[in-house]
């Protein structure tokens, strides 16, 4: 199993916080962001050890949102672990978008985007990324005997893109793929339904529905205008060349008689 050792980092929070949900907070279970995983945020790509609280992190379906809270634990694997629930799914460069290798936890949420599995259907399901070993070029194995992971949650529900367009499902209150009371906005597969939509994907070699190329390359947003104001009537920006007072008309030599 997993040894998992929790630090969490808190922006303010309101009164109405379960104390108690605070204290169960820090008992992370095999989710969240292995660090080197980028993050698409306003200023591009970030690495998620990187984020903070007050960080506008680029979501699925709600524009850019604020990180809430940010908890950082250390995994330690047995030497000998090889079963797939306990071990991380590697995401070997390329094979889904992504530029380079991407390690996602077993329990980390992913979701899919239904209407590139059935076009009949529309909508995201959300499955652990442990069903996703054998799908493609993707393998359960251990970035190394220790590692770190960050888990990031916003005042509800949100999906965020990881580097390659990944989709990663971030919960508003808890460690698993449970959110608060009154702050759910995906659908969570349950197992059976999970490990179909997984095969469905499997034979048909198409991770699209895993990733959005659209959200592998995010432009950072600028945070001051890239066109300076328009100054007040009658004022002339510095260095801008004079207009003559009346337009020049540029008629044949018969037009002008």
């Amino acid at each position: 199993m997993l040894e998992v050792v929790s630090v969490s980092g808190f922006l303010d929070q309101s009164g109405d916080v379960d104390q108690a949900f605070l204290s169960e907070a820090v008992n992370a279970r095999r989710s969240g962001l292995v660090h080197g995983t980028k993050v698409a945020t306003t200023r591009g790509w970030k690495l998620v050890e990187q984020l903070v609280t007050g960080d506008l992190v680029r979501t699925l379906d709600n524009g850019f949102k604020e990180v809430r809270r940010v908890s950082t634990n250390t995994v330690t694997i047995p030497a000998g672990e090889n079963r797939v629930e306990y071990l991380p799914v590697f995401v070997p460069a390329r094979s889904a978008y992504n530029g380079r290798p991407v390690w996602l936890m077993p329990e980390q949420g992913m979701a899919l985007n239904l209407g590139k599995i059935d076009p009949d259907v529309s909508g995201f399901s959300v499955v652990p990324a442990r069903l996703l070993s054998g799908a493609g070029r993707l393998t359960s194995q251990a970035p190394g005997a220790t590692f770190e992971v960050s888990s990031l949650f916003f005042d509800a529900d949100e999906v965020v893109f990881v580097e390659g367009g990944l989709q990663a499902y971030c919960p508003s209150g808890r460690f698993t793929m449970r959110s608060r009371p009154g702050h759910s906005g995906y659908d969570v597969a349950e197992n059976d339904e999970a490990a179909a939509l997984v095969d469905s994907i499997a034979m048909s070699g198409d991770m699209s529905a895993l990733a959005n190329p659209l959200g592998a390359l995010p432009a950072p947003i600028p945070q001051e205008p890239i066109f300076p104001v328009r100054p007040p009537g009658g004022i002339r920006r510095p260095g801008r060349p004079g207009r003559p007072d009346v337009p020049a008309l540029f008629l044949r030599p018969e037009w002008q008689t």
